[in-house]
């Protein structure tokens, strides 16, 4: 159990899971970036018991409080319940983590069950919760024609980060964001993305379709919801829409601008610096995996060196796959690494391979003294 809970309960002060979070304990989603946690005490409670804790004063939390190598928890006192801001009924059910029970003070069990949406709930739902059940636990939702009823306010930038993180590490990623590009969330809040739809591609190339399509077609060959590979996944061709054809590239040098839009997209939404470093990496190293075998090794052995190189051809096998050309680029871009490694630590061999050629010293016989 997370450390902040263990000190609620050693000050035995009630908790339950949540919303996003009782409903990946209901459905065992492994991957937890934060939890959602409603306290049945104060926020001086709180403050007694957790050094650090903050308040962000969101619509939603009441107190955040995060420690080093743990996720971040996001608390709301119960005294303030229903003040401010409820959650759609499919988020009301609650967890004990204590006691390991579910709490359905909505009666929605059965929608959860058979993961599919009514018509007639819809209505009660954000569009964002709907991308939510969507991503995380495979509901079947049709996307609205119009925009839904419930979506009125503006979404803060905290909880554009939260949302997107969460779909992202979600097991259906490319639905989830499909719901939000199909309901105006894109076009809305992350236009940078919103414009991959409007950019062809070479059929030849890329039989899958646009820019959009292509990204949200790297998501099916995901191996697991690693954040820093998905946002790599995200935003790997968000330069496209800006690059220009030059010597026959379409795309000439799309992989640097988009390096500069990520950055700007990361830092907007306030990820972490240490996540937006490693997903710039990946994001402007993303075509290079592809050219190993044809490039000296002097000339990319930098990257070869990063500790993020193998996360590097994560993002390359996704992104070679999704085009349906099979993943020998990626088996390539492997062995020249494989290599590489092997090359670094043999101290009789360049990095290249090539072998040392040692001048032996020449022997010169001393003659003793008399």
């Amino acid at each position: 159990m997370l450390a902040a809970l263990e000190e609620l309960k050693r000050a035995k002060i009630p908790f339950w899971f949540e919303g996003v979070s009782a409903l990946d304990q209901y459905y065992k989603v492994p991957n937890r970036p934060f939890f959602y946690v409603l306290v049945d005490g104060s926020l001086v409670d709180l403050a007694k018991i957790l050094p650090g804790i903050r308040f962000p004063g969101r619509e939603h939390i009441d107190a955040e409080f995060e420690q080093s190598d743990e996720a971040v928890v996001y608390f709301r006192c119960k005294e303030t319940q229903g003040s401010r801001w409820t959650p759609s009924p499919l988020f009301s059910p609650l967890y004990d983590p204590i006691q390991g029970k579910y709490l359905d003070p909505l009666g929605v069990y059965g929608t959860l069950r058979k993961k599919s949406v009514d018509i007639n709930e819809i209505g009660a739902l954000r569009g964002y919760e709907s991308a939510l059940l969507i991503a995380r636990y495979g509901f079947q939702i049709e996307p609205p024609k119009e925009e839904l009823p419930r979506e009125s306010t503006t979404l803060d930038v905290a909880t554009q980060r939260d949302l997107l993180t969460l779909v992202l590490t979600g097991k259906h990623t490319a639905s989830g964001l499909q719901f939000l590009f199909e309901t105006g969330y894109f076009h809305r809040y992350w236009p940078e993305l919103g414009v991959l739809k409007d950019v062809s591609h070479s059929k030849e190339y890329h039989p899958e379709g646009d820019v959009w399509d292509h990204t949200t077609e790297t998501f099916t060959y995901r191996k697991n919801p690693d954040l820093a590979i998905s946002l790599a996944l995200l935003l790997h061709d968000v330069g496209k829409p800006h690059a220009q054809t030059w010597e026959g590239r379409k795309f000439d040098k799309h992989a640097e601008i988009g390096t500069r839009i990520a950055s700007q997209f990361l830092r907007r939404l306030g990820f972490p610096e240490p996540l937006v470093t490693k997903v710039l990496f990946l994001v402007r190293n993303h075509m290079m995996p592809g050219a190993l075998k044809t490039l000296p090794i002097y000339r990319v052995e930098k990257v070869l060196e990063s500790v993020w190189f193998p996360e590097l051809l994560e993002v390359y096998r996704c992104d070679l796959s999704s085009t349906f050309r099979g993943p020998g680029g990626y088996y390539e871009a492997c062995k020249v690494y494989r290599a590489f490694l092997r090359n670094k630590k043999n101290p009789f061999r360049t990095v290249e391979g090539k072998k040392i050629q040692r001048i032996r010293e020449p022997f010169v016989m001393q003659r003793g003294r008399s």
